[in-house]
């Protein structure tokens, strides 16, 4: 199963963790675990297919988080999640520990932000041996390498930047083994006079799945 989750958080609901339930029309909650007091676990159950999900009250953070398994039934529970307190599932993390500290401390780790504004450009390719250029100010260089070391770590990894105007955008990086055949992919020019608006690489993740 995926150790990729996706979250949202509420900000106002933090102090009302003990009293959450976490309700999906369709779902059977299989199993609820309280495993620390601001941590609960849980196992929903569709048809034949499974979800976990994690409930988190972060005291540093001081917010609650939840946190939905990428798995085929995920866009399902998400919509009819009952409870209206999380909405917009856009971020996510991988949750690979098994002990409850372990799995806080992952979070934990993964929920840290600079309080610097972070701005990053990336300019790609126009055509063949034309120059690419990333531009971005410290405090988004360093997460840009820290997202690179996730997908390093991970195999892939997504991430939200900014640009200057505060315009978001979302960066894929995969990292491909030898075995992967590149030539599947569309070149990564966007000269409009001489390349057709190319295909996103979709072949080159797992993890994610993408809609048209």
């Amino acid at each position: 199963m995926s150790n990729l989750y996706w979250y949202s958080h509420s900000l106002k609901n933090y102090l009302t963790f003990s009293n959450q339930k976490i309700i999906s029309k369709g779902f059977l909650l299989v199993e609820e675990i309280c495993s620390t007091p601001f941590l609960k676990q849980f196992l929903f159950q569709k048809d034949n297919q499974q979800i976990h999900v994690y409930l988190y009250a972060s005291e540093i953070q001081e917010e609650m988080y939840l946190f939905v398994q990428e798995c085929d039934v995920k866009e399902v529970f998400i919509h009819n999640l009952k409870s209206k307190v999380f909405q917009g599932f856009h971020s996510d993390i991988f949750i690979t520990e098994k002990e409850p500290l372990k799995i806080i401390e992952e979070i934990e780790k993964a929920m840290k932000y600079s309080e610097e504004d972070e701005y990053l450009h990336i300019y790609g390719q126009p055509s063949w041996h034309g120059d690419a250029f990333i531009v971005g100010n410290r405090a988004a260089l360093q997460r840009l390498r820290n997202t690179i070391n996730q997908a390093l770590q991970f195999g892939e990894k997504k991430e939200v930047f900014f640009s200057e105007d505060e315009e978001g955008y979302s960066l894929y990086i995969s990292c491909i083994d030898d075995s992967f055949d590149l030539s599947q992919l569309d070149p990564p020019y966007h000269d409009p006079d001489i390349f057709e608006k190319y295909k996103p690489p979709v072949p080159a993740f797992k993890q994610y799945k993408f809609h048209d």
